[in-house]
């Protein structure tokens, strides 16, 4: 038996690591964390791409001798946007609709998708729906030449199939993430969001402006596709939880079992979650940090294309650079919170209220400095682009506190409260198609900018005054250790 043993490879543990390939020496929360990234990529692909293409679909106000009061130019705007791509007559109003139509479906199904995850775990949940929402992306140039309801209906399912994501993802994060990484794992993997904004709108940009497909529908049949060979991959490479995982080691489960409970939940404790301020602080400063990011998301390329007055390809190429400022803040933050939580420096309360108040009122400031500069093209992009980068503290504060509180729920709380912050995606491009419906001016602008920036400082006071970090009492409730049960 002692001569077999060598060649069956059990004999040195520390050998086989040595000689085992670079890639099954990674962990394995490490491979399902790249590829929830890639997911977030995906899913922000299929939500920003019309943010960008709406510009190249519709007919531009000036040439209809509407309110336009846009900043000097010195590129000939005739030549920026071919004609054959201004096919739709949509006022800013209806814009705006269109715009928010992916938020009406998104709110449905957050709520659901969490419990949905947690209960039959966020693999599927969080893949098949990013691969509905990729395919019927594919059908959207189709649906907008159809008819604009049809574009308002398939938006509308895009975003119920999107609406899951979050939720699932934060069940997944229960399962895979011990404590002491949860301002550095869930963050960067989120962060795929930022990267999605940052490719989307530069290349959503450049393939409108093209030849490609017929300029503006390549946004859509590219994305698409993209999303899903990406499901393919997810297929194979992430699981429900380490004991599902085939390519987990036995070293990184225990690890894992040992840092976080496997419990079987009994009853979600509602009354305790309906009675639970600091859960409610999360849920308020979310929403009003989400109102602040989609006006930013969405309106930004027409407040470049309109007002700015840069030229589709341009505008997206620089509509991309705050986000990649936001991707830097998030990684950095990130790593910060959780050096100090670890070095026991600050408590978990303090740093997530400390992060959650350079956020907010980092881009407050510079929303409200972004409508007093005017037409200084230079401090407008620098003002945007640390409005936004701003918002990538938060990332590390409030919108993680989730696992702070009750981890044991996280998919159930981030269903709430990812519902209540889709709300503002239905509302800020309404607002803002409403302030400039034949009032495309910079003083139109400013109050847009001002109003986003009260709302967000509103969400911070109340955080701060209610969010206290540690777990709460009714994450234990209603459950019981089913290790055995799991690893079964």
């Amino acid at each position: 038996m002692s001569e077999q043993q060598p060649l069956l490879g059990y004999t040195d543990s520390n050998n086989i690591v040595t000689h085992q390939s670079w890639y099954k020496r990674i962990y394995a929360r490490y491979v399902v964390a790249l590829w929830v990234f890639l997911g977030f990529i995906c899913l922000y692909m299929l939500r920003v791409n019309l943010s960008v293409a709406i510009v190249a679909m519709t007919i531009p106000r000036n040439l209809k001798n509407e309110s336009v009061e846009a900043c000097p130019s010195n590129i000939n705007d005739s030549s920026s946007t071919p004609t054959k791509h201004d096919q739709f007559d949509w006022n800013p109003r209806t814009q705006g609709f269109i715009l928010g139509a992916f938020f009406y479906g998104y709110t449905i199904s957050q709520f659901i998708g969490g419990i949905l995850a947690e209960r039959y775990g966020a693999k599927w949940i969080f893949g098949c729906g990013l691969l509905i929402a990729g395919i019927l992306t594919l059908l959207t140039p189709i649906a907008a030449r159809t008819h604009v309801g049809f574009l308002i209906a398939i938006r509308i399912l895009i975003g119920i199939f999107e609406g899951p994501a979050f939720p699932s993802v934060g069940a997944l994060w229960g399962q895979w993430v011990p404590p002491l990484e949860r301002s550095i794992i869930p963050p960067i993997s989120h962060a795929g969001k930022e990267v999605g904004v940052v490719i989307t709108t530069s290349l959503a940009g450049v393939l409108c402006a093209s030849n490609f497909l017929d300029g503006w529908p390549s946004a859509f049949y590219v994305f698409g596709i993209i999303t899903c060979i990406w499901f393919v991959f997810w297929c194979f490479f992430s699981y429900n939880n380490p004991f599902h995982h085939p390519r987990c080691s036995e070293k990184e489960r225990l690890h894992l079992s040992t840092s976080l409970p496997k419990p079987k939940k009994l009853q979600t404790p509602w009354l305790s979650i309906a009675c639970s301020l600091p859960f409610w602080s999360i849920a308020i400063v979310s929403t009003c940090i989400q109102f602040v990011y989609y006006v930013l998301l969405t309106s930004l390329p027409t407040y470049f294309a309109t007002i700015l007055r840069f030229d589709l390809q341009k505008n997206g190429l620089m509509f991309s650079i705050p986000y990649i400022f936001l991707l830097i803040v998030i990684i950095i933050s990130g790593q910060v919170a959780d050096h100090v939580r670890h070095r026991q420096i600050l408590s978990t309360t303090a740093v997530r209220k400390i992060q959650t108040i350079i956020g907010c009122v980092g881009s407050s400031l510079f929303l409200v400095l972004v409508g007093y500069v005017g037409c200084s093209k230079v401090a407008a992009m620098v003002c945007i682009t640390l409005a936004v980068a701003f918002i990538g503290f938060n990332s590390s504060g409030c919108q993680i506190s989730h696992l702070d509180i009750a981890s044991n729920y996280a998919g159930t709380l981030v269903g709430i409260t990812n519902t209540l912050a889709s709300v503002p995606g239905i509302v800020a491009p309404y607002v803002v198609g409403a302030i400039t419906n034949n009032n495309q001016t910079l003083h139109a602008w400013q109050l847009i900018f001002n109003l986003s920036a009260g709302i967000g400082l509103f969400g911070c006071v109340i955080y701060c005054i209610f969010f206290d970090g540690n777990e709460q009492s009714w994450n234990q409730s209603g459950i019981h250790e089913a290790s055995t049960e799991i690893q079964e």
